[in-house]
C-alpha cells in the first residue's frame, strides 16, 4: 500500500510540474493565445423561435476553438506541447511531446471575421433575414485573447402559404398522397435547412417509387416576402426531366429492375465482362455466377433468394435495396456486398442489376489468452476456436471452442490444494433465418432473424469442490433497424452437478446447517435450471458521432421452472426432503427475474463527455425454490460496479463478509440497484482519463441467517446504498481498451463506527482503496 501512495504522490508531483510549464512558450511576440470563445444573445424578440437554444446552436460556426482542457479545467495538452524543446525540434522526445500535446491556438482575426460572416449567413438561412452579428475581442496583459460574438437575429420570417408547381402529373399524385409526411407546414420558420431537408425527403420518396435518376436539383423554391410583414408565401417547384422540342417539360422515367445477376466470388477483382469464364445457375428470375473450378456455388441459390428483396420486373425502390444490403450482411460467409444499377441498353425504363458478393474463407482458427484476477487471486486462461462459416451452404456458422483456465488461490487454509482449474467445451450453430414451422419465405425475408443453438460443458475444480455444468440453448435474435435488437431464449437448460465436495468444507460449513431456507446449502446441491427469457436493447450510439446526447436502454426478463412445476402438480409427483419437486431425482429451480439499465452520454466538447449509468434488477424465487441459483444472483463491487470495493465484496445490505471461502456466495443477493456518473476526458495519444462517482448495493428478498442485515426493506434500503469515488486511465487502441481504475469508499453501509461508515471524513488507503484492472469500458 505504501508503494501505491508513493506512486500517487509521484504522479501528483509530475502533474504539478507540468502545470507550472509556461503555455506562452510557442506564442509568437505580438500574438495572443486564444483563451475563450463566447456566443451570446443580448437582444430579445417575441417572435424568435427557440430563443434559449439559439446562441449555443451557432457556437459551432466559429473557425477557431481554444486549446482543449482536461475535464473542462486544465490545459494539460497545451502544456505537454510546451515541454518540447524549440532548439532541436527533430529529436524523438520533442516530436513525441508535440504529437501527444496540442499546438497553441493563436487568435486569427481573418478567421474571426469569417466566423462572423458564417454566423450571419446561418441566421439568414434560418429565417432571420435582417440579422446582424457583432464581434468584441478583449486582450489581457498576459497575452490571452477572448472573443465574444453577439447575435442580433431580429424577427424571424415564417411561412404563411405553401403552393406546389409540379410538371409531372404522376409525381404530383405521389406528393399529394404523402403530404402528411411533409416538413413544410404553415407557421414554420423560413429556414433553409428545413427547405433542404424537404428536398431530400421528396427525392428519397421518389427513389422508392422507381425514379432512379431523380435528384434534388430538380426541386427549387420561390419565397414571396411582403414589405412590413414577416410572413412569406412559398412555392415548391418540381421540374421535369428536360423538355421536348416545343419546350414542354418531359415526365420523369420510372425504372424497373431487369436481368438480375449475382456474382459470388472469393476476390473483388471481377466484372460482368468475365461472364463467359464463370458457371451459371438460373433460379427464380435471376442468374448466379460462380467460379468454374467450384463444383457447386458456395451458397445455395435459395439462400440468396430468401435474403434479397430485389425481384425481376419490380419498380426500383431504395428501401428494397437497403433491406437487401442489411439481409445479406447477416450472412457470415460474406465479406461484403455491392449492388450496382445501370440503364439497360435498348430499353427506356429498365435497369440492369448486378449484385457482387465477396466471400470470406470457409474455415478459420483462433487462439486467445487472457489474464484473470478474482478478488486478488491471479491466473491465466486460454482458448482455441474452430469456425466453419458455411456448414450446409446456407451461411450456417458452426463454432467449436475449447477453453482452459488456471488460478492460484490464497488465504484458503485447511484444504489439500491451492489451485483453481477450469475446463470448458462449447459448440454453437447459428442459422441466418427464422427456423420455425409454417413460416413462409416472405416472412423469413422480413424477419431478419438468426436462430441459435448451443451445447456447452464446463468443469470447475476448486479445493473445496468440483462442479460441472451441462448447458443447452435455443434462441432467436432479430433487429428493427440499427437502433433496436431483440433476443428470445426459447429454452436455456443448465444442469449443475457437484460430484465432489471436500470433507473439510462439509464439516466446516454444510453439516452445521439445519435450516431448509439456506442459500449456502442450496448452492451446493445438484440443480436443474430451465430458463425462458427475452431481452430488448435500444441504442442511438454511433461511432464518431457529434450528437450532444446519445443513450441506450436494455430491458430483460426471464423465468424458470414453471412448466415443470405445473406438470409435477398435475402428475402428483412426490417432493424430496427439502419440499421440492424433482425431475429424474434432480430438483429444479423456479424463479422470475427482471433487469433494466440505462446509459446516457452528454457530449460537452470534442474531448469531454459526461456519462450517466443507472441499473436495477430483481429476482424472486418461489414455489420450488427458496433461494436463487448462484448463477442467477446479483453481486456488487468490482470494475463494473461500485468501484470503491473489490469484486463481490459489497453487500447484501449491511452484511460484512469475513470468510473468503464462502463469501463469494454469501455476498450475493436477489435485488440490485446501481448508478454511476463518469466524466471522461481525452488526455493525449491514446490515453483517456475519467473521474467517477458510483453508488449502489445488493439485497435479499428474504431473511437468510447466513446474511444478517441483507434483507431489503423500503423504509431503510436508501440508508444502505454504498458510495465511492475515484479516477481512472484508459488506453483506447480502437479494437481493445485497457482500463485502470482506482476507487475510494465514501459511504460504507457495513461500517460499525462513524469513520468506518463515512470514510470520506477520514480516508484510509489501506482500508478504503480498491484497484481495478479491466478490459473495456464499465458501461
Amino acid at each position: 500500500m505504501n508503494r501505491i501512495i508513493k506512486t500517487v504522490l509521484s504522479v501528483w508531483v509530475g502533474l504539478m510540474g507540468l502545470a507550472s510549464c509556461s503555455v506562452y512558450k510557442y506564442v509568437p511576440e505580438g500574438e495572443y493565445l486564444l483563451d475563450k470563445i463566447e456566443v451570446t444573445l443580448p437582444s430579445k424578440s417575441d417572435r424568435t423561435v427557440k430563443k434559449s437554444d439559439l446562441a449555443s446552436d451557432y457556437r459551432n460556426y466559429s473557425y477557431q476553438e481554444p486549446n482543449s482542457r482536461w475535464f473542462g479545467l486544465f490545459r494539460f495538452p497545451l502544456r505537454i506541447y510546451s515541454l518540447s524543446g524549440a532548439s532541436n525540434p527533430d529529436r524523438w522526445v520533442n516530436r513525441t511531446l508535440r504529437k501527444w500535446g496540442e499546438e497553441p491556438v493563436i487568435l486569427d482575426e481573418i478567421l474571426t471575421d469569417a466566423s462572423e460572416k458564417d454566423m450571419k449567413r446561418a441566421l439568414f438561412n434560418s429565417g432571420y433575414l435582417k440579422a446582424d452579428v457583432d464581434v468584441k475581442t478583449s486582450y489581457s496583459k498576459r497575452g490571452k485573447a477572448s472573443v465574444r460574438y453577439e447575435l442580433y437575429p431580429g424577427d424571424v420570417y415564417v411561412v404563411d402559404e405553401i403552393r406546389y408547381t409540379v410538371s409531372d402529373p404522376q409525381i404530383a399524385i405521389i406528393l399529394e398522397d404523402n403530404q402528411v409526411h411533409s416538413l413544410l407546414k404553415k407557421g414554420i420558420n423560413l429556414d433553409a435547412g428545413i427547405l433542404d431537408s424537404e428536398r431530400t425527403r421528396i427525392t428519397e420518396l421518389l427513389h422508392k417509387h422507381g425514379y432512379y435518376s431523380f435528384n434534388k436539383d430538380y426541386i427549387s423554391y420561390v419565397a414571396d416576402t411582403v414589405n412590413l410583414s414577416y410572413e412569406a408565401g412559398l412555392n415548391v417547384i418540381v421540374a421535369g426531366e428536360g423538355s421536348d422540342a416545343e419546350g414542354n417539360p418531359n415526365p420523369h422515367t420510372q425504372y424497373y429492375l431487369s436481368d438480375i445477376d449475382y456474382y459470388l466470388m472469393d476476390t473483388p477483382n471481377f466484372s460482368s465482362d468475365r461472364d463467359d469464364t464463370l458457371k451459371t445457375i438460373d433460379y427464380k428470375g435471376f442468374r448466379l455466377f460462380y467460379p468454374y473450378d467450384e463444383e457447386k456455388p458456395l451458397l445455395r441459390p435459395s439462400v440468396l433468394d430468401s435474403h434479397s428483396f430485389l425481384r425481376e420486373g419490380m419498380l426500383y425502390n431504395t428501401d428494397s435495396v437497403s433491406k437487401t444490403y442489411s439481409s445479406l450482411s447477416r450472412l457470415g460467409i460474406l465479406r461484403y456486398t455491392n449492388i450496382r444499377f445501370e440503364p439497360l441498353p435498348g430499353t427506356a425504363d429498365r435497369l440492369k442489376t448486378n449484385v457482387y458478393l465477396v466471400n470470406l474463407p470457409k474455415h478459420s482458427f483462433s487462439f486467445e489468452m487472457e489474464g484473470t484476477n478474482t478478488a486478488g487471486d491471479l491466473g491465466a486462461a486460454a482458448s482455441v476456436s474452430f469456425m466453419n462459416r458455411n456448414l450446409f451452404r446456407g451461411s450456417e456458422q458452426f463454432t467449436l471452442k475449447l477453453r482452459g483456465a488456471y488460478e492460484s488461490i490464497t488465504n484458503l487454509p485447511g484444504y489439500s490444494g491451492d489451485t483453481y482449474l477450469e475446463y470448458g467445451l462449447e459448440a454453437n450453430l447459428d442459422f441466418p433465418e427464422l427456423l420455425l414451422p409454417l413460416v413462409s419465405q416472405a416472412q423469413q425475408r422480413r424477419s431478419q432473424a438468426t436462430s441459435q443453438f448451443s451445447l456447452k460443458v464446463n468443469s470447475q475444480n476448486r479445493p473445496e469442490f468440483y462442479k460441472t455444468i451441462f448447458s443447452a440453448g435455443w434462441s432467436y435474435l432479430w433487429s428493427d433497424g440499427w437502433r433496436k435488437s431483440h433476443r428470445l431464449d426459447v429454452l436455456d437448460i443448465n444442469y449443475i452437478v457437484l460430484p465432489w465436495i471436500s470433507d473439510h468444507f462439509k464439516k466446516e460449513y454444510l453439516d452445521p446447517i439445519t435450516s431448509k431456507n439456506s442459500i449456502l446449502k442450496y448452492n451446493y446441491e445438484n440443480l436443474l435450471i430451465t430458463k425462458i427469457g427475452y431481452n430488448y436493447y435500444y441504442s442511438n450510439f454511433r461511432l464518431k458521432s457529434v450528437s450532444p446526447f446519445q443513450y441506450s436502454v436494455r430491458i430483460g426478463a426471464e423465468t424458470s421452472g414453471n412448466i415443470l412445476y405445473v406438470a409435477s402438480k398435475l402428475l402428483e409427483s412426490k417432493k424430496n426432503a427439502n419440499g421440492q419437486y424433482e425431475v429424474m431425482n434432480i430438483a429444479f429451480a423456479q424463479y422470475v427475474k427482471h433487469d433494466f439499465s440505462f446509459t446516457g452520454n452528454w457530449r460537452i466538447d470534442a474531448i469531454n463527455n459526461l456519462l450517466l449509468h443507472v441499473e436495477w434488477g430483481i429476482a424472486v424465487p418461489y414455489n420450488n425454490s427458496t433461494s436463487l441459483p448462484f448463477e442467477k444472483r446479483y453481486f456488487a463491487g468490482g470494475a463494473n460496479s461500485v468501484r470503491g470495493w473489490s469484486v463481490r465484496e459489497l453487500g447484501p445490505g449491511t452484511y460484512l463478509g469475513n470468510d473468503k471461502a464462502i463469501d463469494y456466495i454469501k455476498q450475493s443477493g436477489d435485488i440490485k440497484i446501481g448508478a454511476s456518473l463518469e466524466f471522461r476526458s481525452k488526455l493525449f495519444w491514446k490515453l483517456n482519463g475519467a473521474l467517477f462517482l458510483d453508488a449502489g448495493n445488493i439485497w435479499t428478498i428474504r431473511e437468510y441467517e447466513e446474511q444478517p442485515g441483507g434483507q431489503f426493506f423500503f423504509d431503510s434500503f436508501y440508508k444502505q446504498i454504498a458510495v465511492s469515488y475515484g479516477a481512472g486511465i484508459r488506453m483506447d487502441l480502437g479494437f481493445f481498451v485497457l482500463r485502470v481504475d482506482g476507487g475510494m469508499k465514501a459511504y460504507n453501509p457495513a461500517g460499525n463506527t462513524v469513520y468506518q461508515r463515512i470514510p470520506l471524513l477520514n480516508p484510509n488507503f489501506g482500508r478504503d482503496f480498491a484497484f481495478h484492472l479491466a478490459v473495456g469500458y464499465p458501461f
